[in-house]
């Protein structure tokens, strides 16, 4: 059974439910990215595909094309997590690989920025969501989002939610649209039951 991250009822009886999601999506292999990231690691498959045997092999391949980086390190216990600061914990963590985007790449993206210091802190920001993106998905921080009726049938659903915050909003979201047909469903049915019920109280044409 999932995880239920959220729980919340409207007044009209629908139920939001946010809840881990078991299969959650790779987003270095389903999505695209800006940044490239490339690991190594004795035990674990991380980040994306590459052709650099060794970390040396990378920095010397880089030498001669601009870019921007940052190291990713990883902290591995009961589970990993990546961030592109260093751990505080000398004996479980330590750096796995680099984030990096080259300038050509980075000004085919961003064509509007033309300071060089607007640009740099553009990729910066990027790299950092990315690596941010990907922590979600390795520590489980990834969610399904479900709307159920009083009866318990599910009026909406949708997974791949990354971040918890992210999650509850959109699924709120979800909750007030279902809600609005809903409500027009229940009067729809009552009319009908009082048309059928009780004929005499229904106007005439």
């Amino acid at each position: 059974m999932s995880v239920i991250l959220h729980e919340e009822r409207d007044a009209c009886g629908l139920t939001l439910i946010v809840s881990a999601d078991p299969e959650p999506i790779n987003p270095r292999a389903e999505f695209e990215h800006l940044g490239t990231l490339v690991c190594w690691h004795r035990r674990y498959n991380l980040g994306d595909k590459h052709g650099w045997h060794s970390p040396e092999d990378f920095g010397v391949a880089m030498e001669a094309r601009p870019h921007i980086r940052f190291p990713v390190f990883m902290y591995d216990h009961s589970g990993i997590t990546v961030a592109t600061t260093p751990f505080s914990c000398p004996w479980d963590s330590g750096q796995i690989g680099w984030i990096f985007v080259e300038w050509t790449k980075l000004r085919m993206a961003f064509p509007k920025l033309r300071r060089r210091a607007d640009l740099e802190a553009e990729g910066k920001r990027v790299l950092r969501t990315e690596i941010a993106e990907y922590d979600q998905f390795l520590t489980g921080d990834v969610w399904c989002v479900r709307v159920e009726t009083p009866d318990g049938d599910v009026r909406d659903s949708c997974c791949g939610f990354f971040g918890s915050d992210y999650a509850i909003e959109e699924g709120r979201r979800m909750l007030g649209d279902c809600a609005e047909g809903f409500r027009r469903e229940q009067l729809e049915a009552f009319v009908e039951m009082v048309e059928a019920e009780r004929p005499d109280l229904v106007p005439p044409d």
